[in-house]
């Protein structure tokens, strides 16, 4: 597939949008796109279809909105959120091949861990079985 957009110049918003024409002749997708603003200790996300995306932070959980529809055909709307992200918070995307019902806190010191260990664990514990299935863990690094 040819290139949509070069990464680096494009927000998450702009991104779906360059996917939402270039899909157009396929039977669509579930999709997202997330930036982590280092400068603004932020992270902009924009998602269409069922798409978890999550801040963790200490105690703290936001959820970022991925509003209805199919990337390709019926897309209404894009629209960015936006949810502070500083050093050390964790960023979670999963499919609606995860169940939503996760709390890592009843995993003393997961969040400590390897997001990958921590992808592994959501993938296990929270997957169903009868769809497909995406887990993506990101870490912010502390300063220096």
């Amino acid at each position: 597939m040819r290139e949509l957009i070069h990464w680096p110049q494009s927000e998450p918003g702009a991104l779906v949008d360059a996917a939402h024409a270039a899909l157009r002749s396929t039977r669509g997708a579930a999709l997202a796109a997330a930036r982590i603003d280092f400068g603004n200790d932020t992270v902009r996300f924009a998602g269409i279809g069922n798409i978890g995306a999550y801040v963790l932070d200490g105690d703290s959980r936001r959820a970022l909105i991925s509003h209805n529809g199919i990337v390709g055909h019926n897309m209404r709307k894009v629209q960015e959120f936006s949810a502070p992200c500083p050093p050390h918070a964790t960023c979670i995307l999963h499919s609606d091949g995860i169940q939503t019902q996760w709390d890592l806190d009843k995993y003393p010191g997961l969040l400590a861990r390897s997001p990958a260990l921590v992808a592994a664990v959501l993938m296990r514990d929270f997957i169903r079985r009868r769809d497909d299935a995406m887990v993506l863990v990101v870490r912010r690094r502390g300063p220096g």
